[in-house]
């Protein structure tokens, strides 16, 4: 990468940084969002997430590996959620579609591209190994918007597999 392509990608990053700021482009994930049990079932507080993936050129990121997701989401000043925060998304959202799952869930809590529909449908979340979540809805039992899948090695990339920021409130 010459001077000038470096520097073009660090304008783009600041550019996604300052949209990301926005509070419209944050979901707060809360009390009054998912009952308090919920939360204290995973020892967690309250959090908020992005309501899309990370994106650059005005597509989401993919091909990226776990490290450098969340090298790149400590960078924005942000973190990948954790599993714990995606274990209280995925109790809520089975409680709210027990038996009603959907491929075409574009959405659920303002969250978006939850689909599989989507072209970039798994994500990055951080734990103790690299893990992510999404909604390959040809694995039957483990399918769905908030399937998390601990058996990718960290180093390994994928057209399909992007991430998003969360943060504290």
């Amino acid at each position: 990468m010459n001077k000038q392509q470096a520097l073009s990608k660090i304008e783009e990053l600041k550019k996604f940084i300052e949209s990301c700021d926005k509070e419209e482009e944050w979901v707060k994930i809360d009390y009054s969002v998912i009952p308090k049990e919920i939360f204290d079932r995973y020892g967690i507080k309250p959090f908020e997430i992005m309501k899309k993936k990370a994106m650059e050129d005005g597509k989401t990121i993919a091909n990226i590996t776990w490290s450098d997701a969340k090298r790149r989401a400590k960078e924005m000043g942000y973190r990948l959620p954790t599993i714990q925060e995606m274990l209280v998304l995925l109790d809520f959202y089975k409680q709210k579609f027990p038996d009603n799952a959907s491929i075409h869930h574009d959405e659920f809590l303002g969250i978006e591209e939850l689909s599989y529909d989507q072209n970039v449908y798994y994500e990055w979340i951080d734990s103790p190994c690299s893990a992510f979540r999404g909604g390959y809805w040809g694995t039957g039992s483990t399918a769905g918007a908030f399937a998390l899948a601990l058996s990718w090695p960290g180093g390994g990339t994928s057209s399909v597999v992007g991430f998003r920021c969360a943060r504290g409130i």
